[in-house]
């Protein structure tokens, strides 16, 4: 009976240790916040489009929008897939906050949006997606 007790807090012990760490970042999925962009000559990102019903549709972004920062990381003079891979992507969950400019609308806004699971493929524009190189024909 005492073996068995033993057996059994071990047991308990073990599997709440388990539920106390916290998931790797391989365990979460990336998502994004539903913009399809492009880089200006100085790093920042032009809205082309925006997915329906993503976090950046819900907080009102619009094709034409400027961003200039992501976070506290500022675009100009960046790289644009590092921008995308490492600030506009993230683990499912996590906040982003992006700053930007509206075509004739004075002043600048901010939106806090949390990233979701989306797919990639749809923020790549159709000439990427549609392109002989970016298919999956002979890989």
């Amino acid at each position: 009976m005492i073996r068995f007790c033993t057996i059994l807090i071990i047991g308990l012990l073990v599997l709440s240790v388990f539920q106390v760490i916290p998931a790797t970042a391989e365990d979460v999925p990336f998502g994004g916040v539903g913009l399809q962009v492009v880089p200006t000559i100085n790093g920042d990102l032009v809205v082309l489009n925006v997915l329906e019903n993503a976090p950046a549709a819900n907080k009102g972004l619009l094709p034409g929008d400027l961003i200039y920062q992501v976070n506290d990381f500022t675009l100009q003079g960046s790289d644009f897939g590092t921008v995308i891979a490492k600030h506009l992507w993230g683990p499912v969950g996590t906040s982003v906050e992006l700053f930007y400019r509206r075509p004739g609308v004075a002043g600048e806004k901010r939106a806090l949006l949390q990233r979701s699971a989306i797919d990639p493929r749809l923020t790549v524009s159709p000439t990427v997606r549609n392109s002989p190189a970016s298919s999956d024909k002979g890989n």
